[in-house]
């Protein structure tokens, strides 16, 4: 798998881990260390087993995480130290609703992305590694690998910002990822891993910083069909015939950009379409929900060929060709 950062995001992440660097340096003479969280595209490594947000993603079945945003947790509830960051407030739900809601906005702008991964910083040299508390409480523990369920991936995904060199106080300026480091000046990377199936850790090595116009990054912020205005008037009429035809229907976002309509059928089965966000070009994916208290979903396969426009396809046509099949 491979880390695409915009320049926007890198920026944004290098300015928060250098905030407290700089703090930890004035305040106390060491770099403290500081978490974020990414906001990233997931590409997946094919296009005909594309997996919805209702189904886990391994490692292997991403060719692209694109980090295209941040979201930067208020300062109230930051306990850094050099050695640790974790979160603490007297009212640690509040915030954590809060946060959440914060996280809403930024995504409802650009619909594709979600919080997929977990970044800290290591703020000093060689610090490209996971320690054993990184990996207890980023992978292994239950609420580590309940976090990344939640969010349709069996892989936890993670990232570590580390400098070329021991951060020093100084007033000259500081330098990003964009080349060598020059004297007196820090070079700031982020290096990935992922988990694996078996249970061990992939290192996926430093990210890419791209310009804001690299084409992961424009098709990352591409709009999904139904955040179009003939997307979206086409999704109203695909819920307005489900129900015309005597079918309980609803619909959600499932994240990442992908669409959902949940209906029962006339052979007493609920079967969700999971519509991706380039429908038509990337087809739907059908399950068959078993038990959703236990996340029992069972791929059905596509009853025909999609059309080329979204205006030649609709819902009811699919669910009378999934009715037909059985």
């Amino acid at each position: 798998m491979k880390v695409i950062v915009s320049r926007e995001a890198a920026t944004a992440i290098f300015d928060e881990v250098r905030r407290w660097v700089e703090h930890g340096l004035q305040s106390a003479g060491v770099p403290l260390e500081s978490m974020l969280y990414p906001l990233a595209a997931m590409v997946p490594a094919t296009t005909e087993t594309t997996a919805t947000p209702l189904e886990l993603a391994e490692l292997h079945g991403i060719d692209e995480l694109v980090i295209d945003g941040v979201a930067i947790p208020p300062d109230a509830v930051k306990s850094f130290s050099p050695h640790n960051c974790h979160f603490s407030a007297v009212d640690i739900e509040r915030a954590n609703l809060d946060f959440n809601l914060a996280i809403d906005r930024l995504i409802r702008a650009r619909p594709r992305l979600s919080v997929l991964s977990k970044l800290h910083a290591h703020p000093f040299e060689n610090g490209a590694f996971l320690s054993a508390g990184d990996l207890h409480h980023g992978v292994t523990s239950a609420k580590a690998v309940s976090w990344r369920q939640r969010r349709g991936l069996a892989t936890a995904l993670l990232h570590v910002v580390y400098p070329d060199r021991d951060p020093e106080v100084t007033d000259r300026p500081w330098r990003l990822c964009d080349g060598g480091a020059r004297a007196g000046r820090v070079t700031w990377r982020i290096h990935s891993w992922g988990s694996t199936s078996d249970g061990g850790m992939e290192d996926l090595g430093d990210a890419e910083v791209v310009s804001n116009r690299h084409p992961s990054v424009a098709a990352a912020r591409r709009r999904p069909y139904w955040a179009t205005r003939g997307g979206g008037r086409w999704c109203d009429a695909q819920k307005t015939a489900l129900r015309a035809a005597g079918h309980r229907v609803s619909r959600n976002l499932l994240g990442r950009g992908w669409r959902r309509y949940l209906v029962d059928d006339r052979l007493g089965r609920q079967i969700v379409l999971a519509l991706p966000p380039d429908l038509p070009r990337l087809a739907p994916r059908i399950l068959h929900v078993v038990n959703a208290m236990t996340n029992d979903f069972r791929p059905l396969p596509l009853p025909f060929p999609l059309p080329r426009r979204l205006s030649g396809l609709a819902l009811l046509e699919l669910v009378r060709a999934l009715e037909a099949r059985q």
